[in-house]
């Protein structure tokens, strides 16, 4: 089955407001400089809790959309008019920020992943294996694995108990979803995601930290590669 004929699992809460904020500013609905509307009026218009509103500003404003200032409320992040691209998600912030978020998340989880492969007790590593196997189960059914993706790299966060560190990977939960949906759909590797988490978890299961860190970095580089590229080719059109 081809990738792009996989269908998109539904949103959380918090991810629909955000891609629906990325939205009106993408149409200029929302300008640069524009101050959001406040959390109760978010929370009216998407009718979503405050909860779900806090976590989707913060997502944009970790990937420089937004701009949170104490005292001054949440604002649209300056730019100009020949820095906005025609597309929505991540392609809509740019290949800089975007070149930082692939580095970003590969330091992080490298960081984590050593940490999991020293501590993982037989429970962890039982766990870690039902989120591998949620990615396939999708993959059979035709579905882009985009939420047991996920799960999977949070699975293994947890397992290096370290919550500072878990923190920081939830806090990219909102970027790491936009680009899991270009891998989506275009193709840039869920035909060989299921084969490569399946390299993170034998080397997690052995225990072996250098082969973990470098089966996690190949993972990550492949795809994040090829987003920073289609992002150069996009600003360019």
């Amino acid at each position: 089955m081809e990738q792009n004929e996989f269908q998109i699992e539904r949103k959380r809460l918090a991810d629909q407001v955000a891609d629906q904020l990325i939205r009106m500013i993408a149409d200029g609905t929302l300008t640069p400089g524009d101050r959001l509307p406040s959390e109760p009026e978010l929370m009216k218009r998407f009718n979503v809790g405050r909860s779900s509103i806090r976590e989707a500003i913060g997502a944009l404003s970790l990937a420089g959309l937004l701009s949170v200032k104490p005292g001054q409320g949440t604002h649209v992040t300056p730019f100009s008019p020949d820095q906005r691209l025609k597309t929505t998600g991540l392609l809509t912030i740019g290949p800089d920020r975007v070149t930082e978020l692939v580095e970003a998340r590969i330091e992080l989880e490298s960081v984590i992943i050593k940490l999991a492969a020293q501590r993982a007790t037989e429970s962890d590593l039982a766990l870690i294996k039902t989120a591998h196997e949620s990615v396939k189960e999708s993959l059979d059914k035709g579905i882009a694995p985009i939420d047991p993706d996920m799960e999977f790299h949070l699975a293994i966060a947890r397992v290096s108990q370290n919550t500072v560190l878990m923190k920081f990977l939830s806090d990219m939960r909102q970027p790491t979803r936009h680009w899991m949906e270009q891998k989506a759909k275009f193709n840039w590797g869920y035909e060989k995601v299921y084969e490569q988490h399946q390299k993170i978890v034998d080397a997690i299961e052995r225990r072996d930290v250098t082969e973990a860190e470098q089966a996690l970095r190949n993972h990550l580089e492949s795809t994040g590669e090829k987003l920073i590229t289609a992002l150069i080719g996009s600003s360019a059109s």
